[in-house]
């Protein structure tokens, strides 16, 4: 190995540790603090080292890496080229830009500058998607990420997720302190479990990805067989109290795909003469039972109380109103009112940043980059989910098009795209499936290990 490629392994090396070490540090975290912010410098830091890496690589060997992924990244420097044209038409756009003061919900959040806010998306733009140059350097060089590596780097993940959930369980037994509330219709405010996070969307993520990971790589990240089925039943128990429903939509969607996908096996297993392992699943059925049981004696009431919250605070079930899912139709609304007034650069082109928080992917990249930006948008993602899916086997496509499918739920009523961590985990995702289920005749590695039992 040469100098320049022992360089480019430390940096990737360097980039998969902070992918998996992030949830630790982020404990603690503040909602809205204008301070120093240890996440910003670390999914900085980590991008710098993914493009480095894949620099470096490409410099030595003189060769381009893939060429759907040089496509994939014209659109989202296109991104970055229409954020520019925002930035400097942002005087020019100050009376259609003070539109977006009024905030009529505390939902709307905090006021942005023009100014700082649109370098800032294309900072957040850039350090999520940074990913790619590990997409990118794991076909140039693929024994650097071999099976196991990548199962490591799930195993912290999946450690740091058991962190924040077990945090998550002291705050709704009182010991550990709340750090976000959910306000009721009649101006009641009930605590939110979020773990470590400010948000129970943080902590959301990370257990979603966290159960996706599990499920993937099975007995390769070194845990038995019923561990694995506790660690989904704690990050799914732990989905529910913090009441973020599309959390636990996407859980009950994971757990469904490769749940109806274990079961198909199951049946055809024992057409086929093989057997059941009775006494794993009467383990299985057994350590969750108590963990029920356990939860409801600690915690029964305060879990009742949620469950009624989920099912019954949902607020107005009229997009037209203001009160749909409490508040967002009001910002939903108010942007298409804004639309209505503006000139047809901004439908084009959009404001270059987010004024409100618009609880909704579609509409937030509507609203930066415009309907330019959603046809990009549009094709990064098409292009990302093609390359990817063709180079996997039949039975890692599934997976692939679960991990988009999360993605596009989780858009619904939140922001994803503009999350970087939740993309770093997104692309973790994939390279998980790459790993595990690569497809002989794309010049992928195959696993030396046998398929795992999950």
């Amino acid at each position: 190995m040469t100098r320049h490629e022992r360089v480019a392994r430390i940096l990737a090396s360097g980039a998969l540790v902070l992918v998996a070490v992030k949830p630790l540090l982020d404990i603690g975290e503040k909602g809205g603090s204008s301070g120093l912010d240890l996440g910003v410098l670390i999914t900085t830091l980590g991008a710098m080292c993914m493009f480095a890496a894949l620099a470096v690589v490409s410099l030595g060997a003189r060769r381009l890496p893939h060429r759907a992924l040089l496509l994939i990244a014209a659109g989202l420097a296109l991104l970055l080229v229409l954020t520019a044209v925002s930035y400097l038409a942002a005087s020019a756009r100050a009376d259609l830009l003070s539109l977006f003061d009024v905030r009529r919900y505390s939902i709307y959040g905090p006021a942005q500058e023009p100014a700082s806010a649109i370098p800032a998306e294309a900072m957040r733009l850039v350090v999520g998607f940074a990913p790619i140059a590990l997409l990118g350097l794991m076909l140039m060089r693929r024994d650097w990420f071999p099976v196991r590596r990548l199962a490591l780097v799930a195993a912290v993940v999946v450690a740091a997720a058991v962190v924040h959930c077990v945090l998550a369980w002291l705050q709704v037994a009182g010991v550990y302190p709340y750090s976000f509330h959910f306000e009721l219709a009649n101006y009641e405010k009930i605590g939110r479990a979020s773990g470590g996070y400010y948000h129970p969307m943080s902590l959301g993520r990370l257990l979603m990805f966290s159960v996706f990971l599990v499920y993937v790589f099975g007995d390769r990240i070194r845990a038995p067989f019923a561990v694995r089925y506790g660690l989904i039943g704690l990050f799914m128990a732990t989905g529910v109290v913090s009441l973020h429903r599309f959390t636990i939509l996407c859980l009950g969607v994971i757990v469904a795909a490769f749940e109806a996908r274990r079961l198909l096996t199951m049946v055809r297993a024992r057409r086929v003469g093989g057997g059941v392992n009775r006494r794993a699943a009467l383990a299985v059925c057994g350590a969750l039972a108590a963990v029920v049981a356990v939860a409801g004696a600690l915690w029964g009431g305060a879990i009742w109380r949620r469950a009624e919250v989920t099912l019954t605070e949902v607020g107005s079930l009229d997009v037209r109103s203001d009160t749909f899912m409490h508040g967002r139709g009001a910002i939903w609304n108010d942007v298409v009112e804004i639309f209505g007034r503006s000139p047809v650069d901004v439908w084009l082109l959009g404001f270059g940043y987010e004024p409100w928080d618009m609880h909704n992917d579609l509409l937030r990249v509507m609203v930066i980059w415009g309907i330019v930006g959603v046809v990009v948008t549009a094709a990064v993602l098409v292009g990302l989910y093609r390359f990817v899916n063709a180079r996997v086997t039949r039975a890692g496509r599934p997976a692939v098009a679960l991990l988009f499918a999360i993605l596009v739920i989780f858009g619904l009523t939140q922001k994803p795209l503009a999350y970087p961590y939740f993309l770093w985990l997104f692309f973790l995702g994939q390279m998980a499936v790459l790993a595990v289920h690569p497809r002989a005749d794309s010049g992928e590695p195959t696993p030396s290990e046998s398929e795992p039992t999950q």
